[in-house]
């Protein structure tokens, strides 16, 4: 059974721009990754700093794998800077 995420942020006022930016340079190496199915960057049509990620994983280690990459460590350690309040980050199964 594959793992489902789902990563909502919220840039502070004024680095919505930015934000979309440190998020994008995520997406190729992500996507390069083993056990990794799909990652895709959502952003709002409405609100120029509500962005999101629907990601999809082999299993739950190939996402704890993600977790530990280089760069997700290093985006971790950007993103206060960036975010309003914390990342909403939701893992689901698939029913149907």
């Amino acid at each position: 059974m594959t793992l489902r995420v789902v990563a909502h942020l919220r840039a502070q006022e004024g680095k919505g721009a930015e934000l979309g930016e440190a998020l994008e340079g995520l997406i190729d190496p992500t996507r390069a990754e083993p056990g990794n199915i799909s990652y895709e960057l959502l952003a709002s049509l409405d609100d120029d700093r509500d962005y999101t990620f629907v990601e999809e994983y082999q299993d739950g280690d190939a996402f704890d794998a993600h977790m530990e990459t280089p760069y997700i460590a290093a985006a971790m350690a950007a993103l206060p800077e960036l975010v309003e309040g914390d990342i909403d980050l939701r893992t689901y199964r698939l029913i149907g």
